[in-house]
């Protein structure tokens, strides 16, 4: 059976489109990808082992009159890429996890009446999935609530795919804690420059303390220069700064407590492994789903979040501060996050598109 997976724009998008691809290839069947064209996607996408197409296009929201004048074009020449792609490869199944990209795939598909499907990450789904929700036959969400942006009929909770290399647990490298800052696969600036504020303080407190953080790729260079600045070379070998960290089950392994954002695939990952957080949520993320996504997991004490308009670094420090002198708070919140774990998410979704194509 031949599949192709659509993603794009963001890690968020990216990784569970890769997970279910990795299961399909363990099973034996035909996989292809499509994203886009930016330097993320490429990072995340080179040297895997199946065949990436690539395709441009953009968003209408919150741009001028020209702006979506242009997107409209690059959309349609992607629709009728798309076409060409899914005309050549016939797959079997299309399979959707986000992003832009992923609307001329799926209407393309839908016009060659192919069987084809969404998954939706967060717990308030995105314009482009709603729309595209109307055409699709079925409809994978990985939090409780979100269903009812949806047909109800289409709907299937399947929880969140994760890379597997992320379940494997890595040897532990040092003997104290562990905190790991992450603003995502794009960085965020607003995580960076809090961090390089209060990770020296952290360290000199804490005289066991590891710290790994990822900056994303634009913002790598600053990070360090920032952190190069305020932190004594003493100090230095206990923080591990990186662009972007491909091996994130080692680097999960190192630690006891997440500071960042709370985009779906994140939340999906501390689920996986159970680890701690503190949310800092993207203020401006399209109808706040950060900050309902976060939300909803401190409600079960998993989580600790942060307006970003509250988060100066003093009163961040002293969250951080706390809960790295509470072990058995750490433990209990770890508890917490792997409550929301949904085991082999990528199988549920293979068994249920294969089961409709064979209908």
């Amino acid at each position: 059976m031949r599949w192709l997976i659509v993603a794009g724009g963001t890690g968020g998008h990216l990784f569970p489109g890769i997970a279910v691809a990795e299961e399909l290839q363990r099973l034996g069947r035909e996989v292809f990808f499509v994203s886009g064209t930016r330097r993320i996607e490429k990072t995340i996408l080179k040297d895997r082992p199946f065949k990436v197409y690539e395709l441009e296009a953009e968003g209408f929201l919150g741009r001028s009159v020209l702006d979506k004048f242009r997107a409209g074009l690059k959309m349609l020449k992607a629709i009728l890429k798309a076409d060409q792609i899914i005309k050549t490869l016939n797959p079997d199944i299309i399979f959707a996890t986000g992003g832009y990209i992923s609307f001329p795939v799926v209407f393309a598909g839908k016009l060659r009446k192919k069987i084809t499907a969404l998954h939706e990450q967060n717990v308030e789904p995105g314009l482009a999935n709603k729309i595209l929700s109307r055409l699709v036959d079925k409809v994978f969400i990985s939090i409780k609530g979100s269903e009812k942006a949806f047909p109800s009929k289409k709907v299937v909770f399947s929880g969140n795919p994760v890379r597997k290399t992320i379940l494997t647990k890595k040897p532990k490298e040092h003997k104290g804690l562990g905190v790991l800052i992450l603003g995502g696969s794009l960085g965020a600036k607003f995580i960076n420059e809090l961090s390089v504020e209060i990770v020296p303080r952290l360290l000199e407190e804490f005289k066991d303390l590891l710290i790994i953080h990822q900056t994303g790729l634009d913002e790598y260079e600053k990070v360090k220069a920032g952190y190069a600045q305020k932190i004594s070379k003493s100090f230095q070998e206990r923080l591990k700064v990186f662009p972007f960290i491909e091996d994130m089950g080692w680097a999960y392994s190192q630690v006891d407590l997440f500071l960042g954002r709370a985009g779906a695939t994140t939340l999906a990952e501390l689920f996986a492994v159970g680890l701690p957080a503190v949310f800092i949520p993207f203020p401006y993320a399209t109808r706040d789903h950060q900050k309902k996504n976060a939300l909803r997991v401190a409600e079960k004490g998993g989580a600790v979040v942060i307006d970003q308009r509250e988060a100066t670094p003093e009163r961040v420090l002293e969250v951080l501060k706390d809960m790295l002198k509470d072990k058995k708070k750490l433990e209990e919140m770890s508890e917490a996050m792997k409550s929301f774990y949904v085991p082999f998410p990528e199988r549920i979704i293979i068994e249920e598109l294969e089961r409709l194509h064979n209908v």
